[in-house]
C-alpha cells in the first residue's frame, strides 16, 4: 500500500532494476522499497503492519548524457555499489540490505502524491512497479555510459569510446564506387547535433533526430543499427533535418 503521510523510514529494498525512463530514455535505477521502520518523535517504531511500499526512481544520467554523481554516490553509500557497474544493482540481490529512505509530497499535474525524495545508508542521523533492463537496453547503457561510469570510479580515466565495428581496410586498388564509412551511434548523433539550428532545445533536437532515422531506416529501432547503418546516418542525416 502507498504510504499516507511523509516522515523518515527504514526500507528494504524489495526489487531493483535498471532501465530507460522517460522521453529522454535515461538511465534509471528504479527501487520498490518495503517500509518496516518509521522515525516518530526520535524514536524509531514498526511499521509493518501498515504494509507500506513504495518506488523510487533515480537518475543515474543527465538530460546531457552525463552521469548523475549525486545519484551514483547515494546508491554506492546505501548499498556498498563501487560505482562501476550500473548492472550490479539489478543484478544482485540487496532485498535484505536495509536503508533509509525520506518521503515527501510533491504537487504534480494539479495533484500531490508521495515521493522518494533522499535514499540514505540504514542508520543515517536523520536528515532534512519496477521494470529491468533486458539485454538491448544493457548494450544500449554501456555503450553511452559504462566508460563514464568507470572514469567517474576512479583510477585511470576511460578513453573515448571507439566504433563498434571494424573499420573498413584500405582499398589495395581503387574501387569502381566509393563503399559508406562505418560509424557509432556517437558519432553521428555528434555530426547531427552540430547541423541543428543553434537555438533548438535538446528535446526538439532528439525529435528530430529520431524522426529522420525512421526516414532512413523505416521500422528499425535505433538499437538494431549497424556500425554501417549508423555511417549512412553520419552522412545523410543532417541533410534530412527539416529547418523550422
Amino acid at each position: 500500500m502507498l504510504p499516507n503521510r511523509e516522515g523518515l523510514f527504514h526500507a528494504y529494498p524489495a526489487s531493483i532494476g535498471i532501465d530507460e525512463i522517460g522521453s529522454n530514455k535515461l538511465a534509471t535505477c528504479v527501487i520498490n522499497f518495503s517500509l518496516f521502520e518509521e522515525l516518530v518523535d526520535g524514536e524509531w517504531q514498526s511499521c509493518e503492519d501498515e504494509a507500506f511500499d513504495i518506488t523510487g526512481w533515480f537518475f543515474l544520467e543527465k538530460k546531457d548524457g552525463s552521469v548523475n554523481a549525486t545519484t551514483v554516490d547515494s546508491l554506492k553509500a546505501a548499498f556498498g555499489w563501487d560505482g562501476r557497474d550500473m548492472f550490479w544493482l539489478q543484478d544482485t540481490d540487496l532485498s535484505q540490505q536495509p536503508v533509509q529512505v525520506r518521503l515527501a509530497f510533491e504537487e504534480y499535474q494539479g495533484k500531490n502524491r508521495i515521493k522518494v525524495k533522499f535514499l540514505n545508508p540504514y542508520g543515517s542521523a536523520p536528515t532534512g512497479g519496477v521494470t529491468k533492463a533486458d539485454e538491448n537496453v544493457r548494450r544500449s547503457l554501456n555503450a553511452r555510459l559504462g566508460a563514464k561510469f568507470r572514469a567517474l570510479a576512479g583510477g585511470t580515466p576511460a578513453p573515448a569510446p571507439k566504433p563498434t565495428g571494424k573499420p573498413t581496410p584500405p582499398a589495395s586498388k581503387p574501387a569502381p564506387k566509393p563503399e559508406r564509412k562505418t560509424a557509432t551511434m556517437d558519432q553521428a548523433w555528434a555530426a547531427f547535433s552540430m547541423a541543428c539550428k543553434s537555438d533548438w532545445s535538446q528535446e526538439r533536437i532528439e525529435e528530430e533526430w529520431f524522426r529522420v532515422i525512421g526516414v532512413l531506416f523505416p521500422g528499425k529501432k535505433v538499437e538494431e543499427l549497424t556500425p554501417a547503418e549508423w555511417g549512412v546516418v553520419l552522412e545523410d542525416g543532417p541533410s534530412k533535418i527539416v529547418p523550422f
